[in-house]
């Protein structure tokens, strides 16, 4: 999210969802060559998804379809592209900064486009999501590091164990930006990531023995009606969406915190 060189960021996503396109695995192996030079590895994840149908007289009609999750990675699996019927994406454990990432969105969602008969013209949303843990360093407490607000509090006379804030606010991007805290989890990345695609990668943290705050920033913009689809608008979302989430995120450290962070001590 930062240039911070020692920012606690663990995982990055990055979202165009765009009408379904039925049985998109046909065109898996067209999207491969077009971006296999940066992304030779391929893995694909069975899913199940549910289909909602009205019928004429208001009947609902609720049915589990098989379909699949693929993915694109680097050899080394510190980046991937995830592609599903509804949905495009870039993921990282190995952020970097924005620019390079959105140039990496960007490369991936233009050879999308391009294979033959894929059709894809419309985007619903754009969204950016963040993951980022914080742990102290050995004799330092979450409080010297962390706000007030961010942290699901103490009691008195009772030792914490675990809990988890929550909120969701309208930002200037004309998006809804969904913040939480989960402090002391059972696992360092949020329930929903915990994907058989991060397994495949190794992206798993293990537990910290101390006091410890996973931050989950998901920010996202949703075009009502849906817009043509245009790369660069793509990418200035993704840019204004971050923009947010950074200033959102400095908010949340104590300026011992952003020293470590910016590795000044």
């Amino acid at each position: 999210m930062t240039n911070l060189p020692n920012a606690p960021l663990v995982y990055t996503l990055g979202v165009v969802r765009f009408p379904r396109i039925p049985k998109v695995v046909r065109f898996a192996d067209e999207f491969h060559d077009l971006i296999r030079h940066v992304y030779p590895v391929f893995d694909e994840i069975p899913l199940q998804v549910k289909t909602v149908k009205v019928g004429p007289d208001n009947e609902v009609d609720v049915q589990n379809v098989d379909a699949s999750m693929m993915q694109f990675a680097t050899h080394d699996r510190t980046w991937g592209v995830l592609l599903t019927e509804e949905v495009v994406a870039l993921h990282t454990n190995s952020y970097v900064d924005h620019g390079s990432f959105i140039e990496r969105f960007k490369f991936a969602l233009r050879s999308l486009l391009s294979v033959p008969d894929i059709a894809i013209e419309w985007m619903e949303a754009v969204g950016l999501r963040y993951i980022d843990l914080v742990v102290p360093r050995d004799g330092e407490r979450l409080v010297e590091y962390l706000n007030e607000w961010v942290l699901p509090p103490d009691a008195p006379d009772m030792k914490f164990r675990e809990g988890v804030y929550v909120a969701t606010y309208d930002t200037s991007v004309a998006g809804v930006l969904r913040f939480a805290s989960l402090r002391n989890p059972q696992s360092t990345l949020p329930p929903d990531l915990e994907t058989p695609i991060v397994n495949l990668n190794n992206w798993r943290r293990p537990r910290p023995e101390t006091d410890f705050v996973v931050m989950d920033m998901d920010h996202g913009h949703q075009f009502t009606p849906s817009v043509k689809i245009d790369v660069d608008m793509v990418g200035k979302t993704l840019s204004d969406l971050r923009s947010v989430s950074k200033t959102l995120f400095e908010s949340t450290g104590k300026k011992h915190a952003m020293k470590i962070w910016r590795g000044e001590s």
